[in-house]
């Protein structure tokens, strides 16, 4: 290739030529496609006008024929009602029992069964009207004259007549006649009966028909009188009686043919005319439709033709301007990507499927030391070795086997150098989808391979430090792992051991306490309670600062009134801050008491309690006050601030930010002075978090203190139930010990001292209780014994709770007795637990003997009422 083909301005001047020959085409093409659009379209249109005027014949003669069918029907209902009127007055005047009222009722009778008819009407022999509606017996109208009337008497009982419309002579409106006569006993002549219908009633069978703007529907008498027509016009021409008819219609009257076509101009208006002879009358029926009013749609069709054509020549005229430009862009890419490749620094070639250059840069050129002419259209093989090109044509094959991208290390020898080179292929495709062969790039990289091989040695002692660390890293994170899991087990194991012997002593305590007769006893006893309580508060509050770290703590979603959380409080405090002479107060917002709140009442009491708890403790005179605000008021949540403010000590600036912290107070005199473990805080704050709530204090020294919380708690449509006993401790006891004293229990327990202690409770409200140590044993007893209620440990020898609670529900005969898990398990997966294998209820240890005996209650009055 010589250097004047491949220069800019020779490139130029060719493109320009082969821009003008394209451009020619593409001028012809346009006009060529537009002319054959035009010959089409008008072709179309020819074609449509003359479906129009057959769609026009077609639909005039459909129009007739359904409205023959229509007017027939109607006369062939009023004449069943002549027939029927007939048959009565010939059976009523052979057992002589006509009479005025009768022959009146029986025509006001067919007058409303018939709307088409205007009045029914009978005359005697002589031809006068006697009965009937508008009918004047003192002065009777005679239908003797009437050409029908004679007629009947002519031939009784034989026919349908229907007359000429005529101007009624007791209406005294255009009317047709239609009539039968009726006979005496004897067959003679008795008189005619009539049913008289208003040409209004034709017309509105007319009316419907969809004729265009020039079309006209018409009835006329076989005589040629006119009885309606639609539309109405005025003069003589649209008056009934009118006889100027066409002269088609006249033909076909004259051949008696029942029906047929004709053609009329009238107004200078050509029309398509259907003609019918309606069957059993004197009538027949036009139907004239103007094809003019029906190529309305052709002449819009003309219009939207040409709209069509001039879109379509715009739209070709737009499409050749943007192929032209399109074509181009396209040139100025190719131009441009000429360009772009002869500057390429890197070499750069492409080929066909057979291997044959097709094309390359002057980089290329430079690399192999040949010239372009010495390139293209030659082979590998043809310019190199025969084992160095068949690896080449290989690599080329793979590429063409898998089409898409190969990248792969090379060497080769340039200008008597050894270069690490790296080539980048890519297949290209036919318009067809078929390959059309493949381009590529060389990169020389023997700079970057010496460095590459430089960073090797530092690679690989860095990769074997960091193989190092990530052993170490998974060791650790194993380990971690497992002390979770052996955290997650010890607190569920020291739950239960803790809370098993506190259940001993607290219940012991209640037992000797409950039969204890020395007031100095009673409180001593009383203390030891006390100090029992407040160890069991130590225990739970560490393990709730566990579950919450240990990330176990999860709130529940139920339903409760926020007075019932403010009331429980006021139960547990007013005792403690009556007997230090402190005014408890809660001042709770206005419509809070009554509202019902979807949250976990139990937690969120628990954060009141340690705030109002500590509150009381720390203040020596005064008050303590707990209020709650509204901040917001949505349609589905509340945002409430809570506050418990105090006239107590007060806490210095510089130990507030410590107060949330697990295990700390303001300083350690206070510790010494007041007690306390310094978890309650560090709870609260937790649980309000849990929330999605936040916490704080507001404090000084001898001012007192205000702890404060915000929360958002859902809304819910209807109040949560609030049926459970309102009534004193002793009060259920013995409510307990009336109702069902004597029933049976089985208490399945199997730590000696705690059975002893549930036995005794029970035994003491009247109920009888059978023993059992594990879950086998407490299965086979359910499936030998019917109880009222069954009280089941989790944590036993041989068989759980857990287990022996679904056997029991499978196969026993307390299927549906109420089971109450009484446990030292109390987090809220071993409730949920219980709950899944089909226990009623939760109760943890340690039992108080009234939370225990509300339950109980509670169940056993359920399965009373479901065992009714």
């Amino acid at each position: 290739m010589s250097p004047d083909a491949t220069s800019p301005s020779s490139g130029h001047a060719a493109s320009f030529r082969l821009g003008s020959r394209f451009q020619s085409w593409l001028v012809i093409g346009v006009l060529v496609l537009n002319v054959v659009m035009i010959t089409v379209g008008v072709q179309s249109l020819l074609a449509s006008r003359e479906r129009s005027i057959d769609q026009v014949r077609g639909n005039a003669g459909n129009l007739a024929a359904l409205l023959e069918l229509n007017v027939a029907d109607s006369v062939k209902r009023i004449d069943l009602g002549l027939l029927s009127i007939v048959d009565v007055l010939e059976s009523l005047s052979e057992e002589a029992l006509l009479s005025d009222e009768v022959i009146e009722r029986l025509l006001q009778l067919h007058l409303e069964r018939h709307p088409a008819v205007d009045a029914f009407r009978v005359s005697n022999q002589r031809g006068e009207l006697i009965w009937g509606r508008g009918v004047d017996r003192a002065a009777p109208v005679s239908l003797a004259d009437r050409p029908f009337f004679a007629k009947h008497q002519a031939h009784p009982g034989q026919q349908l007549i229907v007359a000429e419309p005529v101007l009624g002579r007791v209406s005294k409106i255009w009317v047709v006649a239609f009539t039968r006569s009726y006979r005496k006993p004897d067959g003679s002549f008795a008189g005619v009966v009539t049913a008289a219908v208003t040409l209004d009633y034709f017309t509105r069978l007319l009316s419907p028909l969809k004729l265009g703007t020039h079309g006209v529907a018409a009835i006329h008498h076989r005589n040629q009188a006119l009885l309606t027509r639609y539309p109405a016009i005025e003069g003589e021409v649209g008056q009934p009686g009118y006889k100027d008819i066409p002269d088609g219609f006249k033909a076909l009257l004259a051949s008696g043919v029942a029906s047929g076509t004709f053609q009329s101009e009238l107004d200078g208006i050509v029309r398509f005319n259907a003609y019918r002879q309606i069957q059993h009358t004197p009538f027949v029926l036009t139907v004239a439709m103007a094809p003019a009013d029906f190529l309305a749609d052709w002449q819009r069709e003309i219009r939207n033709t040409i709209i069509l054509l001039l879109v379509f020549f715009a739209a070709t005229v737009f499409a050749a301007w943007m192929l032209r430009r399109y074509w181009w862009q396209i040139r100025n890419q190719a131009l441009f990507l000429n360009t772009l490749i002869e500057s390429t620094p890197v070499p750069f070639f492409y080929k066909d499927t057979a291997g044959r250059y097709l094309g390359c840069n002057q980089a290329f050129e430079a690399l192999l030391g040949k010239s372009r002419d010495e390139i293209i259209g030659k082979s590998v093989f043809e310019m190199a070795p025969p084992e160095i090109a068949r690896r080449y044509h290989e690599k080329d094959a793979e590429l063409f086997e898998h089409p898409g991208n190969q990248t792969y290390d090379w060497v080769i020898q340039s200008h008597g150098e050894i270069r690490h080179v790296i080539f980048h292929k890519a297949s290209f495709q036919h318009a067809d989808g078929s390959i059309a062969g493949l381009i590529g790039g060389i990169t020389d990289v023997t700079e970057l391979k010496r460095i590459q091989d430089e960073l090797q040695s530092h690679r690989d002692n860095l990769e074997a430090l960091v193989a190092e660390r990530t052993v170490q890293l998974a060791q650790a994170k194993d380990a971690a792992e497992e002390a979770s899991r052996a955290k997650s087990a010890f607190l569920a194991n020291m739950s239960h051991e803790l809370r098993t012997p506190m259940n001993g002593i607290m219940g012991m305590i209640d037992l000797v306490w409950r039969k204890m007769t020395d007031p100095k006893g009673r409180e001593q006893l009383a203390k030891a309670k006390q100090s029992s309580r407040h160890l069991l508060e130590l225990i739970n509050d560490i393990l709730d600062i566990s579950k919450i770290e240990a990330q176990r703590m999860v709130l529940e979603e139920t339903s409760f009134r926020f007075q019932d959380v403010l009331d429980n409080l006021e139960d547990l405090l007013s005792h403690r801050a009556q007997e230090k002479g402190l005014v408890l107060q809660i001042d709770a917002a206005q419509g809070l008491a009554d509202q019902s709140l979807l949250g976990d009442p139990l937690r969120l009491g628990q954060v009141l309690l340690n705030l109002a708890g500590n509150a009381v403790k720390f203040t020596g005179q005064g008050s303590v006050t707990v209020r709650v605000a509204i901040l917001e008021d949505n349609p589905s949540d509340l945002l409430l601030r809570c506050e418990v403010a105090d006239t107590g000590i007060g806490i210095l600036p510089a130990d507030q930010p410590r107060l949330f912290t697990a295990f700390e107070q303001a300083d350690s005199s206070t510790t010494r002075k007041y007690g306390g473990t310094g978890l309650g805080l560090a709870i609260s704050k937790r649980l309000v978090e849990l929330m999605g709530g936040e916490i704080g204090v507001k404090s000084a020294p001898g001012e007192g203190s205000s702890f404060w919380f915000v929360v958002r708690l859902g809304k819910e449509l209807a109040s949560p139930d609030g049926s459970s006993h309102v009534i004193g401790h002793e009060s259920i006891e013995l409510l307990l010990h009336r109702t069902f004293s004597g029933s049976r229990v089985l208490l399945v327990e199997d730590e000696p001292i705690s059975s002893e202690v549930s036995c005794c409770l029970l035994e003491d409200v009247g109920l009888v209780v059978d023993l059992a140590v594990d879950g086998a044993e407490a299965v086979a007893m359910a499936r030998g014994n019917r109880y009222a209620a069954i009280l089941m440990d989790m944590q036993m020898p041989n068989l759980n709770g857990v287990d022996a609670t679904r056997a029991i529900r499978a196969d026993s005969l307390n299927m549906h007795t109420p089971i109450l898990a009484m446990t030292a398990n109390a987090y809220d997966e071993d409730r949920k637990a219980c709950y899944e294998a089909g226990m009623n209820e939760h109760i943890g240890k340690p039992i108080h003997p009234e939370q225990l005996f509300e339950a109980l209650l509670r169940w056993l009055e359920k399965q009373a009422v479901r065992e009714q």
